[in-house]
């Protein structure tokens, strides 16, 4: 398989994408300008696309729920318009949690990077994770991180850049590792992501075993 031309991206598309660069301190840099940037200049609408998805399969507003890559709240902030009020955040970049700390959306944040298993005391009922999946770290081998955050039979919606998704080959690792990990793929949508770049999305609808 060829290399990613990442580099026809935008360039602050690119510098995430590149697998040589520091992510966490590109998104710690980005915090203060990532709404702006995301929403006006690159035309994002994966938080409000998957958001819908996971109101139409989540109806219970009370259910704890879980922000994963939860960058400055606009997942989070998308589902408390809606009613939804049991929304923790969790984020690798401690810019972007300094940020979002500041917005009346979660009701606790923390950090993790989702390479590795997050320790929890009590486990989410459902999960909803837009943006980390795409060209770099963490892979979609380390899906499970994100899935046993939820409870056995809980729901999670979970996004994949839908370029990446084409040129790297990710529908059967995805598959490969809800086998390997005992979760299962219930369907998988395409949604948009970041128009203005042409980059659409996978939704994995993904349910942990019981």
């Amino acid at each position: 398989m060829s290399k990613p031309e990442i580099e026809r991206f935008d360039d602050r598309l690119s510098r995430v994408y590149d697998p040589k660069g520091d992510k966490a301190r590109l998104y710690d840099e980005w915090a203060s300008t990532y709404d702006e940037d995301l929403l006006n200049d690159l035309g994002y609408v994966a938080h409000s696309e998957v958001g819908a998805i996971f109101t139409e399969l989540v109806a219970d507003t009370s259910t704890a729920i879980l922000d994963v890559a939860c960058g400055t709240g606009l997942a989070g902030q998308f589902l408390r318009q809606r009613g939804y009020q049991r929304i923790d955040g969790v984020d690798f970049s401690e810019g972007m949690l300094d940020l979002v700390r500041s917005r009346d959306i979660y009701q606790q944040t923390w950090q993790h990077d989702f390479t590795k298993p997050a320790s929890i005391d009590t486990l989410y009922q459902a999960l909803i994770c837009v943006g980390l999946f795409s060209y770099h770290v963490p892979r979609v081998s380390d899906m499970h991180n994100v899935v046993n955050c939820v409870e056995p039979g809980g729901l999670c919606l979970i996004s994949v850049n839908g370029a990446a998704w084409t040129e790297l080959g990710l529908e059967p690792l995805v598959y490969q590792e809800a086998d390997d990990h005992e979760f299962t793929i219930i369907e998988i949508r395409e949604t948009g992501y970041i128009r203005n770049e042409n980059i659409n999305a996978r939704v994995l609808i993904i349910q942990r075993h019981p």
